[in-house]
Protein backbone atom coordinates (compact mmCIF):
# COMPACT_ATOMS: atom_id res chain seq x y z
CA UNK A 1 0.00 0.00 0.00
CA UNK A 2 2.82 2.39 0.93
CA UNK A 3 4.44 1.71 -2.43
CA UNK A 4 1.16 2.42 -4.27
CA UNK A 5 0.70 5.76 -2.44
CA UNK A 6 4.30 6.69 -3.20
CA UNK A 7 3.78 6.02 -6.95
CA UNK A 8 0.57 8.08 -6.99
CA UNK A 9 2.27 10.95 -5.13
CA UNK A 10 5.27 10.75 -7.46
CA UNK A 11 3.03 10.88 -10.56
CA UNK A 12 1.09 13.80 -9.08
CA UNK A 13 4.30 15.73 -8.40
CA UNK A 14 5.57 15.04 -11.93
CA UNK A 15 2.35 16.41 -13.41
CA UNK A 16 2.63 19.47 -11.15
CA UNK A 17 6.21 20.04 -12.27
CA UNK A 18 5.20 19.79 -15.93
CA UNK A 19 2.39 22.30 -15.41
CA UNK A 20 4.71 24.71 -13.58
CA UNK A 21 7.32 24.36 -16.32
CA UNK A 22 4.69 25.26 -18.97
CA UNK A 23 3.56 28.26 -16.93
CA UNK A 24 7.14 29.52 -16.54
CA UNK A 25 7.86 29.09 -20.26
CA UNK A 26 4.64 30.94 -21.14
CA UNK A 27 5.51 33.79 -18.74
CA UNK A 28 9.00 34.12 -20.26
CA UNK A 29 7.52 34.16 -23.77
CA UNK A 30 5.00 36.87 -22.82
CA UNK A 31 7.75 38.98 -21.24
CA UNK A 32 9.94 38.61 -24.33
CA UNK A 33 7.12 39.59 -26.70
CA UNK A 34 6.15 42.57 -24.54
CA UNK A 35 9.78 43.73 -24.53
CA UNK A 36 10.01 43.42 -28.31
CA UNK A 37 6.78 45.40 -28.81
CA UNK A 38 7.99 48.14 -26.44
CA UNK A 39 11.33 48.36 -28.25
CA UNK A 40 9.59 48.64 -31.62
CA UNK A 41 7.36 51.45 -30.35
CA UNK A 42 10.32 53.36 -28.93
CA UNK A 43 12.24 52.98 -32.20
CA UNK A 44 9.27 54.38 -34.17
CA UNK A 45 9.14 57.59 -32.10
CA UNK A 46 11.10 60.55 -33.43
CA UNK A 47 14.19 61.23 -31.37
CA UNK A 48 13.74 63.86 -28.70
CA UNK A 49 15.16 67.13 -29.91
CA UNK A 50 15.41 65.84 -33.49
CA UNK A 51 16.16 68.69 -35.82
CA UNK A 52 13.56 69.62 -38.40
CA UNK A 53 14.76 69.79 -41.99
CA UNK A 54 13.98 72.66 -44.36
CA UNK A 55 12.32 71.81 -47.66
CA UNK A 56 11.38 74.12 -50.53
CA UNK A 57 8.71 73.32 -53.04
CA UNK A 58 5.13 73.87 -54.10
CA UNK A 59 2.08 72.89 -52.07
CA UNK A 60 -0.43 70.74 -53.94
CA UNK A 61 -3.51 68.95 -52.67
CA UNK A 62 -3.42 65.17 -52.94
CA UNK A 63 -6.60 65.00 -55.05
CA UNK A 64 -5.07 67.13 -57.83
CA UNK A 65 -1.69 65.43 -57.49
CA UNK A 66 -3.29 62.02 -57.98
CA UNK A 67 -5.52 63.00 -60.89
CA UNK A 68 -2.65 64.76 -62.72
CA UNK A 69 0.15 62.35 -61.83
CA UNK A 70 1.24 61.74 -65.43
CA UNK A 71 1.93 65.43 -66.13
CA UNK A 72 2.36 66.77 -62.60
CA UNK A 73 5.35 68.95 -63.52
CA UNK A 74 3.25 70.83 -66.07
CA UNK A 75 0.08 70.86 -63.95
CA UNK A 76 1.83 72.35 -60.92
CA UNK A 77 2.54 75.52 -62.94
CA UNK A 78 -1.18 76.16 -63.44
CA UNK A 79 -2.52 74.88 -60.09
CA UNK A 80 -4.08 77.66 -58.01
CA UNK A 81 -4.41 78.36 -54.32
CA UNK A 82 -8.21 78.55 -54.76
CA UNK A 83 -8.22 75.00 -56.09
CA UNK A 84 -6.11 73.76 -53.16
CA UNK A 85 -8.63 75.31 -50.75
CA UNK A 86 -11.72 73.74 -52.36
CA UNK A 87 -13.43 71.42 -49.83
CA UNK A 88 -12.76 68.15 -51.71
CA UNK A 89 -9.16 69.12 -52.44
CA UNK A 90 -8.44 70.29 -48.88
CA UNK A 91 -10.01 67.13 -47.43
CA UNK A 92 -7.62 64.97 -49.47
CA UNK A 93 -4.60 66.41 -47.64
CA UNK A 94 -1.50 68.10 -49.01
CA UNK A 95 1.92 67.21 -50.39
CA UNK A 96 5.04 69.17 -51.22
CA UNK A 97 6.08 69.02 -54.87
CA UNK A 98 9.87 69.21 -54.86
CA UNK A 99 11.98 70.87 -57.59
CA UNK A 100 13.36 67.42 -58.53
CA UNK A 101 9.82 66.23 -59.35
CA UNK A 102 9.30 64.14 -56.22
CA UNK A 103 6.21 64.44 -54.03
CA UNK A 104 6.43 64.41 -50.23
CA UNK A 105 3.08 63.97 -48.42
CA UNK A 106 2.21 65.75 -45.18
CA UNK A 107 0.48 64.06 -42.26
CA UNK A 108 -3.14 64.93 -41.45
CA UNK A 109 -2.32 67.39 -38.66
CA UNK A 110 0.01 69.25 -41.01
CA UNK A 111 -2.77 69.43 -43.60
CA UNK A 112 -4.85 71.49 -41.18
CA UNK A 113 -1.93 73.88 -40.60
CA UNK A 114 -1.32 74.22 -44.34
CA UNK A 115 -4.98 74.95 -44.99
CA UNK A 116 -4.88 77.69 -42.33
CA UNK A 117 -1.72 79.13 -43.96
CA UNK A 118 -3.26 79.08 -47.45
CA UNK A 119 -6.32 80.99 -46.25
CA UNK A 120 -4.09 84.01 -45.54
CA UNK A 121 -4.30 86.56 -48.34
CA UNK A 122 -0.50 86.92 -48.59
CA UNK A 123 0.19 83.18 -48.80
CA UNK A 124 1.40 81.42 -51.94
CA UNK A 125 1.77 77.80 -52.98
CA UNK A 126 5.56 78.17 -53.35
CA UNK A 127 6.82 77.64 -49.81
CA UNK A 128 9.71 76.85 -47.56
CA UNK A 129 8.75 74.44 -44.78
CA UNK A 130 10.50 73.12 -41.72
CA UNK A 131 9.32 69.59 -41.10
CA UNK A 132 10.26 66.30 -39.51
CA UNK A 133 10.43 63.37 -41.93
CA UNK A 134 8.56 60.49 -40.31
CA UNK A 135 9.01 57.47 -42.59
CA UNK A 136 8.35 59.45 -45.76
CA UNK A 137 5.54 61.60 -44.32
CA UNK A 138 6.30 65.18 -43.35
CA UNK A 139 5.24 66.56 -39.97
CA UNK A 140 5.04 70.34 -40.42
CA UNK A 141 6.88 72.57 -37.94
CA UNK A 142 6.65 75.90 -39.82
CA UNK A 143 5.75 77.25 -43.25
CA UNK A 144 6.47 80.48 -45.10
CA UNK A 145 6.32 81.90 -48.62
CA UNK A 146 9.40 81.56 -50.75
CA UNK A 147 10.02 81.40 -54.49
CA UNK A 148 11.01 77.95 -55.75
CA UNK A 149 14.49 77.86 -57.28
CA UNK A 150 14.19 76.88 -60.93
Amino acid sequence: MYYFIRIIAHDFLRKEVRIMRKIIIAAIAVAFIAGAVYAAQEAAKPAAGSKAMTYEGTIIDNACATSNKAKLGEFIKTHTKQCALMPNCAASGYSLYMPDGSLMPFDKASGTKIQKFLKKKSSKLEVSVKANDNAGTLELVSIKNTPVKK
